[in-house]
């Protein structure tokens, strides 16, 4: 079994949304469309130094992406926000690409919004030669080169949810509710870049 499939039902339990397979007029798009002469660095958390925004895209993209938040795990989380006078569709905020060298990170942060997500490019890295950077964790699992959510269990007590991430991540997409903390490890076994996509869900107030 892969870490997607052993990892996602795990990642429901805690209201993340697995999405098992971007289409790849979507992927293409995002890989072969991202625009150097617009650095994203002044508006996010990341240390990271290729951070890019997307000033435009197509159609499809917004419609796969939009299509997520209909599902049951994503309407569960707004149901009880009562801040429209009426019932207001989402539209995608934002959206920007995330080229992650070695010994960079993301800092625990969250997103503004109500959901966001991130669609998984190029992951360069083994995680069995990542764990065998620091083989004397004495964390509950291993945390480089991890995504990590941060929640609440039952009792209130802030507990790490390490996510996996290896190239059976690519193509792939999780959503989440844009307040849920999260970070991202750096990884130091590759000299390649670990591309993400992320972006930020609002109601459409107009």
């Amino acid at each position: 079994m892969t870490n997607w499939e052993e990892q996602k039902e795990h990642l429901i339990n805690f209201g993340i949304l697995p999405v098992d397979n971007v289409p790849k007029n979507v992927l293409d798009y995002l890989k072969n469309n991202y625009d150097t002469n617009n650095p994203h660095n002044a508006h996010l958390a990341g240390q990271i130094k290729k951070e890019y925004e997307f000033k435009t895209w197509p159609r499809y993209i917004d419609d796969f992406i939009l299509k997520q938040t209909l599902e049951p795990l994503m309407q569960k989380h707004t149901k009880n926000i009562n801040v429209m006078s009426s019932d207001k569709p989402y539209y995608l905020k934002s959206l920007w690409i995330n080229l992650q060298k070695k010994y960079e990170f993301n800092p625990m942060h969250t997103h503004s919004g109500v959901f966001s997500f991130i669609i998984f490019l190029q992951i360069p890295y083994k995680l069995e030669d990542e764990d065998k950077v620091f083989p004397k964790s004495s964390g509950e699992s291993p945390a480089t080169s991890r995504l990590t959510f941060i929640v609440n269990d039952f009792m209130g007590t802030a507990k790490d949810i390490n996510v996996n991430v290896d190239k059976d991540y690519e193509g792939r997409m999780l959503m989440f509710p844009a307040g849920m903390n999260h970070l991202v490890y750096p990884f130091y076994t590759s000299d390649d870049y670990r591309i993400t996509v992320s972006g930020n869900i609002l109601f459409w107030a107009e």
